[in-house]
């Protein structure tokens, strides 16, 4: 038994040591092939990162020469890993690195919300979260001009990193055509409108300044009356720059927009400082910032200037074609909307002033003849607020044409220390006169002549300044008076619709006047005695009539006088009706010059003239009829010997009375003079 076992030990030791054998050979077997799969797998990832080294270069060269901006980012800290020149110049830096530090970390660099650099890095968070991204993104660019760009933003490998991809694709043309379309259909709308012309011009403005943001522009428009140009558009420069060129004169050397508009043509100031253009308003331009002045003229349809579009820099600068083409569009539309709103203004002036002169009209012919002093200044009141001025007045000439004295004023004019009203002689007004003859009207001004200046003196004393629009009053073919608008300041806006609205206002006083002329004409005549000029018969019988009743009321006196001629048809036998009528005259004016302005004188008929004395008792009223006898007496008449007398006779108002008794009375005493020798006085007892 134990030979057996003895016996299988030395087989069972060489089947292990086989066994063992086969298991190392195995083993090599196994260990050859794994180094020969990790040899193949080694190969393998060397190709693939050739293939990926090569991929990536063909990314970069592709993204190099590509005509859109790229950038990668870094997924993770948002660092920039790529970008091609396009990216770069876009940025308005040289380097990756540069791109990195000075924009992608400050967010000054960056426009402002909803551009800013906190808007960016949203959408790069967006992008890594949901996958691509497309938006459109606004930068400026080293020049400060936007540049609009079609921006999408989707995930890549690159050089073994999962980046962002950032593509911008340029359309800043598109974007600016858009911008400018709608502007320029915000403006065609607001032409259209009630919208006041500021607006209009206000969006011309913004359509070229969308192009040019760095720039100022401005449009000035024309004041045809004064020759000056003013700001059309919104302010864009600080108050005393405005206040500087606002009413800049149309004459060459008038800085860059008096210049443009005096020649027509173009005009650039590169540099203000170099421009003697500029010389009165160069302190004004430094205080706004103002470097540089580009100034094209708006013309009309007609060529005709309407103003100019001017555009400052704050640094020397001319403009490229670029510029003026760009401008071309906002100068046209420019040209459209001042015509426009003139012509829309020449209409409603039109309607003004038509509706205007109607109701003046109105006013004019149906108002009561005696009430015409009130209507006339009525009127006035009226076109002082329509035209904006300061005084108004209507000058009429005196019978002999040698004064113009103010007959309505509007406000009312002070009178002088003498309690006279203002006159003005027609050497004062030739100048006026003058022009009235020329043109139908006549505009004065302070500092043209000496002669307007006198004239403004004397119509606006104290003021040194202003002027004056002069439309005549014609009545019966000539000139009989003077409507006078005056203003304080020297470049009042007469404008044409000023002058065709006073001038018809003119012609219609002209026949309110003579109207109120010819009522006066008639009461004159109805009342007074054609050859004396004298109360007549009718007149006086009322006057003492009134006396009667009035003394009646407040038991007061009054004396009454009756004059007559002594020997008056000898005078008309032995020297005629003439030399009659002529004494009659004397006789009347004597006894009109040497009574109190209470008292009345009135022609009684014939040769008898009578004086009413109120509030003169019968002792008082001898008294002055035997003064005025003596006037008469000592008076020397145009007839041989030219001596003339008068009788008369005196009585006083008693309670009771009538016109026939007082009158009685007065008459008996003239005859007891008569009887008693004339050239002498007889008090009633």
């Amino acid at each position: 038994m134990m030979t057996e076992a003895s016996s299988l030990i030395p087989l069972a030791a060489g089947a292990l040591v086989a066994v063992l054998g086969v298991l190392l050979a195995y083993r090599e077997w196994r260990i050859r092939r794994l180094r020969m799969e990790n040899l193949g797998l080694l190969q393998e990832l060397g190709d693939a990162q050739r293939r990926f080294k090569d991929s990536s270069r063909e990314l970069r060269g592709l993204f190099d020469h590509s005509a859109i901006s790229v950038m990668l980012f870094d997924r993770f800290d948002r660092t920039v890993l790529y970008a091609n020149d396009l990216a770069l110049e876009m940025f308005g830096v040289d380097s990756m690195a540069a791109l990195t530090n000075d924009v992608m970390q400050r967010p000054d660099a960056w426009s402002g919300s909803p551009y800013g650099l906190a808007d960016f890095e949203a959408w790069l968070e967006k992008a890594s979260r949901l996958g691509m991204q497309r938006f459109e993104w606004k930068l400026l660019n080293q020049t400060g001009l936007p540049v609009w760009l079609d921006a999408t933003l989707v995930s890549l490998p690159y050089e073994g990193k999962q980046t962002l991809m950032f593509t911008g694709v340029n359309i800043s043309v598109r974007k600016i055509a858009e911008s400018t379309d709608w502007l320029r259909n915000r403006a065609m709308l607001a032409m259209t409108g009630d919208r006041p012309l500021a607006a209009s011009l206000d969006l011309i403005v913004a359509m070229y300044q969308f192009t040019s943001p760095n720039a100022r522009c401005a449009i000035m428009i024309l004041d045809e009356n004064t020759r000056t140009l003013g700001w059309g558009n919104r302010p864009v420069f600080a108050p005393p720059f405005n206040e500087a060129l606002d009413n800049l004169p149309v004459r060459y050397g008038a800085a860059t927009c008096g210049t443009a508009a005096s020649i027509q043509g173009r005009v650039v100031t590169e540099d203000i400082d170099k421009d003697d253009r500029w010389e009165r308003y160069r302190d004004a331009g430094h205080a706004a910032g103002v470097a540089s002045c580009w100034s094209e003229p708006v013309l009309g349809s007609d060529g005709k200037v309407l103003g100019t579009f001017a555009v400052y820099h704050d640094n020397p600068w001319t403009p490229g074609e670029p510029d003026i083409e760009a401008l071309t569009g906002p100068l046209y539309l420019a040209s459209l909307a001042i015509e426009r709103y003139q012509a829309r203004d020449r209409l409603q002036r039109m309607v003004a002033a038509e509706k205007t002169i109607r109701e003046i009209s109105v006013t004019l012919q149906t108002m009561d003849p005696a009430a015409t002093a009130r209507g006339v200044r009525s009127v006035l009141k009226f076109l002082r607020e329509y035209l904006s001025v300061d005084q108004c007045l209507v000058l009429q000439g005196t019978q002999e044409g040698s004064l113009f004295e103010v007959a309505h004023a509007w406000p009312e004019l002070p009178c002088d220390e003498d309690e006279e009203r203002l006159a003005l002689t027609r050497d004062e007004l030739e100048e006026a006169l003058s022009e009235i003859r020329e043109q139908g009207y006549g505009v004065i001004r302070y500092d043209e002549s000496d002669d307007g200046d006198e004239l403004i003196d004397l119509l606006m004393p104290g003021q040194n300044a202003g002027s004056c629009l002069i439309a005549p009053i014609i009545q019966s073919d000539q000139v009989s008076g003077l409507l006078v608008f005056c203003s304080r300041e020297d470049k009042h806006h007469w404008q044409a619709f000023d002058i065709n609205t006073v001038t018809p206002v003119a012609a219609l006083l002209g026949s309110a006047l003579t109207r109120q002329s010819l009522l006066q004409e008639l009461t004159h005549q109805a009342l007074h005695d054609r050859l004396t000029g004298l109360y007549n018969r009718g007149k006086t019988e009322d006057r003492l009539t009134q006396e009667i009743v009035r003394s009646s009321r407040y038991g007061n006196t009054f004396s009454l006088i009756l004059f007559d001629v002594d020997h008056f048809k000898l005078v008309n036998d032995r020297f005629g009706h003439n030399a009659g009528d002529d004494v009659l005259v004397e006789v009347a004016s004597q006894l009109s010059t040497n009574v109190r302005s209470a008292d009345f004188v009135g022609r009684w008929g014939g040769e008898e003239f009578l004086v009413i004395l109120p509030e003169t008792d019968l002792d008082e009223g001898g008294a002055v009829a035997e003064n005025l006898r003596l006037h008469i007496a000592e008076q020397t008449f145009p007839i041989p010997g030219g001596s003339v007398t008068v009788s008369a006779g005196v009585s006083a108002f008693l309670p009771g009375d009538d016109l026939q008794e007082l009158v009685k009375r007065a008459d008996t005493a003239l005859y007891q003079a008569k009887d008693e020798g004339r050239n002498q006085i007889r008090v009633s007892a």
